[in-house]
């Protein structure tokens, strides 16, 4: 009772205040050059979120899930809704919902590390900074709208929280799952904790799975009947106009690689290629995640300094374990998201078949940003005073060199920022009064955002919206085709951009 009662006078303390801000003000500071110069990292699946968002706000469709296929909930096209209604539609107000998720996730952290784990707030400060102060090109990517990038972090905390609230648990589960599949990392390292504890075993701990369960299930049945109305391809389209047969269970089975003789290399490419670069201290252009930036993150060797900062506090737990020979309630939580990391990393190796050192697939496993916080925080509660003010010093390193960056990147925006080329083909479109064109789908949804959908761009590729193939087929003598190479009579609108005849 003392220390329960200690933790809560820790929480309403100056110094809990403080922390709080702190991580506030980091998410704020990492998310400001995408607030403030927001078309530096704009492509068209965040388009295509967005221009959902706006079909909501008029109510010329209903979406329930991404347009275009059957899986990944549109949660994010949701809440970007009642943003635009307020302040209108722009790229910074897609993000704005965004960024309160990540200072959400940022909260929680700290709130659960001080809560759960019996952590001083200004030392918990630390290992949730590991998330709240993320490297630009990590940013980047939990700031991207196209579909679900942050949103499992969420649920992964939303799901210990409720824990022993089944009907809320399973509901978080459900929704969550439907987004993104990553949270089944969760709902599993839930269950081993307290299949290790044995509460799953017991009347209440089945009880309570089962309840879990039906409202997950129910939560489930009722999504898959509110897609049987939604617009799934865009205003004034069903489902029948989505012929992909995956769902987010399909989606989950497909990605399952059983080549055992991948896992080795798998585990190679985790530790020196993923790892270095979703925590930034792999020296490496930012630009190679789709910012439009001169500046390289992270510094040479600091792959060195980032298994230092891993393998000490796994060490100091796995010590005390040893030598305590017992388990600590406050341990739980750590260890929930430590599970959870690894189970993602598991996950992400066999999806990929060992292939998993690519920029691109970084958003498929993210979650081993709440697992290094969780192993940080873990390890400064089971380990000693040496390995914790060394610990801390370490990880204060990886933030420095996190911070650095972003530095840079806000120098760089303010004396000369770059021009968006999608801008500037809007501006041209829109000056010349163009209704309707074609184009590749990189182009055709972001710039249709863009302009408001003044100019309506139908993809030539990948199709998310029908409306707009209907409405160029429709209208052939108003149509011009956006290309990336040169055509006769064609005029050149930016560099690399011309527009032709159809």
């Amino acid at each position: 009772m003392a220390e329960e009662h200690t933790t809560a006078r820790a929480r309403g303390s100056p110094e809990w205040r403080l922390s709080a801000a702190i991580v506030v003000l980091a998410v704020l500071f990492r998310s400001a050059f995408l607030l403030a110069w927001p078309l530096v990292a704009f492509d068209s699946d965040q388009a295509v979120t967005g221009l959902m968002a706006r079909h909501l706000v008029e109510l010329r469709a209903f979406p329930v899930f991404y347009y275009g296929q059957n899986y990944m909930l549109a949660v994010e096209a949701w809440i970007a809704a009642p943003v635009f209604a307020l302040a209108g539609a722009s790229v910074a107000t897609l993000r704005i919902p965004l960024v309160a998720i990540n200072t959400a996730i940022a909260v929680l952290l700290l709130r659960a590390f001080v809560r759960e784990t019996g952590l001083r707030p200004a030392v918990a400060l630390v290992p949730t900074l590991l998330f709240a102060l993320a490297s630009p090109g990590v940013t980047a990517r939990l700031l991207d709208a196209n579909g679900g990038n942050v949103e499992p972090l969420l649920y992964v905390l939303l799901l210990w929280m409720t824990r022993n609230r089944p009907r809320w648990c399973g509901f978080i589960f459900a929704i969550g799952f439907l987004q993104r599949e990553f949270l089944i990392y969760g709902l599993l390292a839930l269950l081993l904790i307290e299949a290790a504890q044995r509460t799953i075993f017991t009347r209440e701990g089945v009880v309570r799975l089962a309840v879990m369960l039906r409202t997950a299930a129910i939560t489930w049945l009722t999504v898959y009947w509110l897609k049987s109305f939604s617009s799934a391809a865009g205003p004034g389209t069903t489902v029948m106009d989505v012929y992909q047969p995956h769902d987010n269970l399909t989606e989950l089975a497909s990605r399952i690689c059983f080549d055992l003789s991948a896992v080795p290399g798998g585990v190679r490419q985790l530790a020196l290629a993923h790892w270095p670069m979703l925590f930034g201290v792999a020296r490496q252009p930012v630009g190679e995640f789709g910012v439009d930036t001169r500046v390289i993150q992270g510094l040479r060797g600091g792959g060195i300094l980032l298994a230092a900062a891993l393998l000490l506090p796994a060490i100091a737990i796995a010590w005390t374990l040893l030598r305590e020979r017992r388990w600590r309630r406050e341990y739980d939580f750590s260890a929930y998201l430590v599970l959870t990391g690894l189970l993602s990393c598991a996950g992400y190796i066999l999806g990929r078949c060992g292939q998993i050192g690519s920029v691109g697939l970084i958003r498929y496993e993210m979650l081993s940003l709440l697992g290094a916080a969780g192993l940080g925080a873990w390890g400064l509660k089971a380990g000693t005073t040496w390995t914790g003010r060394v610990w801390l010093a370490l990880a204060s390193a990886i933030l420095a060199v996190s911070a650095v960056a972003h530095v840079e990147m806000l120098a760089q925006y303010m004396s000369h920022a770059p021009v968006s080329a999608k801008r500037t083909i809007a501006r041209q479109l829109e000056a010349r009064g163009v209704r309707y064109a074609t184009s590749d789908y990189w182009i055709a949804y972001a710039v249709t955002f863009l302009t408001k959908e003044q100019t309506k761009i139908a993809s030539t590729d990948l199709v998310r919206i029908r409306e707009y193939n209907r409405l160029v087929e429709a209208h052939p003598d108003e149509t011009i085709r956006i290309s990336r190479d040169p055509c006769p009579n064609g005029r050149q609108v930016t560099e690399g951009i011309y527009f032709c005849k159809p």
